[in-house]
């Protein structure tokens, strides 16, 4: 009966760990047809984050920050090789798309905004704004590196790019080694 216990356990603990794996590889494939084709190996690890877990995640934790929105050229751009990254690093990799706030996450929206007020985009007004893809390396509550867009903002990366927004990741990785 304990075994029985324990390998129900272990196939609970299993699959919702990779449910958000398989919720992220359908998002991102299945606009394959509409946009920049890519492939998410079921492999990977990835946590998908509310709003407050993103400032919870931001103010306290370890591990690569993905903001992103999956219809977005550049983010699908970059996506199979930040998640390759993480997974050389063991780190974990959380993600957040802003496109699904709602009214009630403007307070934990705005605390988000604040924390990273540093390395936002400035607009042609001069204001700081949230654009994707955007990630952040944290370290225990602090931000060790951050890297926004893809490579000269390409959204159709050559291989020679690709290698250079893989070296970007991974140097910034490196700053999380525990």
């Amino acid at each position: 009966m304990k075994k029985l216990l324990l390998i129900i356990l272990l196939l609970v603990g299993c699959s919702s760990k990779s449910s958000d794996i398989d919720k992220f590889k359908e998002e991102y494939e299945s606009l394959n047809n509409e946009n920049i084709e890519v492939n998410i190996d079921s492999k990977y690890s990835i946590k998908y984050l509310t709003i407050d877990e993103v400032v919870t995640f931001l103010e306290n934790d370890t591990g690569i920050l993905f903001l992103g929105i999956a219809n977005d050229g550049m983010t699908r751009s970059v996506v199979e090789t930040l998640l390759e990254v993480a997974n050389k690093n063991k780190l974990d990799l959380y993600y957040y798309s802003p496109s699904n706030l709602t009214e009630n996450d403007t307070e934990n929206f705005a605390k988000m905004i604040g924390i990273l007020n540093e390395y936002l985009q400035t607009n042609e007004d001069n204001q700081k704004i949230l654009s994707v893809p955007d990630v952040y390396f944290v370290n225990n509550g602090k931000v060790v590196g951050n890297h926004y867009g893809t490579i000269d903002n390409n959204v159709n990366l050559n291989e020679d790019e690709k290698k250079e927004l893989y070296d970007t990741y991974n140097s910034l990785a490196q700053k999380l080694r525990r």
